[in-house]
């Protein structure tokens, strides 16, 4: 009975040993971005204008913090990397990684969709923007059948153009047009 025991409790450790190193990569991976975006953001606040009578100027408190949150991702990356290989390193965390990818595909889809919504809306307008957005977001989440096609046309058509209209008839507030339809 006792090795059957030791030999599920081994199996118990591998497979939690497993889950924590790739619970680790995953915090590592945010406190990589989390860092990198601190970066740019303490750089962005070295731009801010200096004050003639505050000898710290505008920008010192925000480039502190960021540099600060910046330094910490970087200590706690490094704790990640040591919890990874005391954890016995990264088995399996390609499959798992792919597996992860594939059950979140529409949601990662729509983040993808809603970023390219947001590049391409100062050149095509708010209302042909929404609409190809609303159109394909509800086709993705619904699926692709004569019945949903219909039904997301109709949607997309309502609040695409007829938020437009409403806000510019009812509340005089324009919405973005577009450089396409400028003129």
């Amino acid at each position: 009975m006792t090795v059957k025991v030791t030999e599920a409790a081994a199996a118990d450790t591998g497979v939690s040993a497993a889950s924590r190193a790739r619970t680790e990569l995953a915090r590592l991976i945010s406190y990589i971005v989390f860092g990198g975006v601190s970066v740019v953001l303490s750089s962005m606040a070295a731009g801010l204008p200096t004050s003639r009578w505050e000898p710290l100027g505008a920008g010192t408190f925000p480039k502190l913090v960021f540099a600060l949150l910046a330094v910490l991702c970087l200590i706690a990356a490094v704790r990640s990397i040591i919890e990874i290989v005391r954890a016995g390193g990264l088995e399996g965390v390609g499959a798992a990684f792919t597996q992860w990818l594939y059950v979140r595909r529409v949601a990662i889809g729509l983040f993808v969709l809603f970023a390219v919504y947001l590049g391409v809306m100062p050149w095509t307008g708010f209302s042909l923007a929404s609409f190809v957005f609303l159109l394909i977001a509800q086709l993705m989440i619904a699926g692709v059948s004569r019945r949903t096609v219909i039904q997301s046309i109709i949607a997309a058509l309502i609040f695409s153009v007829g938020l437009n209209l409403l806000f510019a008839e009812v509340f005089n507030v324009f919405l973005p047009r577009g450089v396409l339809f400028a003129g």
